[in-house]
């Protein structure tokens, strides 16, 4: 029943990003939510509570399942070396930001419309995320294999990188798979680390 009711939240959740970036925050109605999910008002109402709650419950189910993902990158490439480490890290993240993508694009946009709290909180899931490149950076520049001088603008580098596949996949869909977009950008990132390339 518990899993029922997260994936049931998750579809809303989806569903009211897509409606956001298309019509705008303020055009987008909770009747609007439920018609395109094919359920009713009450039930949306059950499920997130108000439609300004909706952006709180954004920034909990992304950061839930961005630090999901990341205790199963750590435990996968706890003994990879650091460029190996870093390839599989980035397309875990890709994989995160597909799923996702909508929901990406809508904190862009509107992210001059936030609380203070919703900014706050929306800052440090951009920092948990970036520090968690850094980290692999720093692991590669000690092991001498990676050349950075800044991890930290490095990590931001790469994390918008990665976040081009929900600004431009209107675009990139049209010439390249998601497997296409991950080698690509992975091997652009590696350059840029002076990682080398297989």
């Amino acid at each position: 029943m518990l899993s029922n009711t997260v994936e049931r939240r998750g579809q809303i959740l989806k569903t009211a990003a897509a409606l956001f970036i298309r019509h705008g925050y303020i055009n987008t109605s909770i009747r609007d939510i439920a018609t395109r999910c094919g359920i009713n008002v009450a039930t949306i109402y059950h499920h997130i509570g108000s439609k300004s709650n909706i952006l709180t419950l954004f920034q909990e189910y992304t950061m839930e399942h961005l630090q999901k993902k990341h205790r199963e990158v750590l435990k996968a490439i706890d003994h990879l070396a650091p460029a190996k480490a870093l390839t599989f890290t980035v397309r875990k993240y890709l994989e995160w930001v597909e799923d996702y993508q909508d929901i990406t694009i809508f904190w862009y946009q509107e992210a001059k419309n936030l609380t203070q709290e919703q900014l706050r909180n929306l800052v440090e899931q951009e920092e948990y995320t970036v520090e968690v490149f850094k980290e692999l950076l720093e692991k590669g520049v000690r092991a001498g294999e990676f050349h950075v001088s800044e991890p930290r603008m490095a990590a931001h580098n790469i994390v918008v990188l990665c976040d081009m596949w929900a600004f431009r996949r209107w675009l990139l869909k049209k010439h390249y798979t998601f497997d296409d977009f991950v080698e690509h950008q992975t091997k652009l990132i590696l350059a840029q680390v002076n990682a080398g390339q297989s």
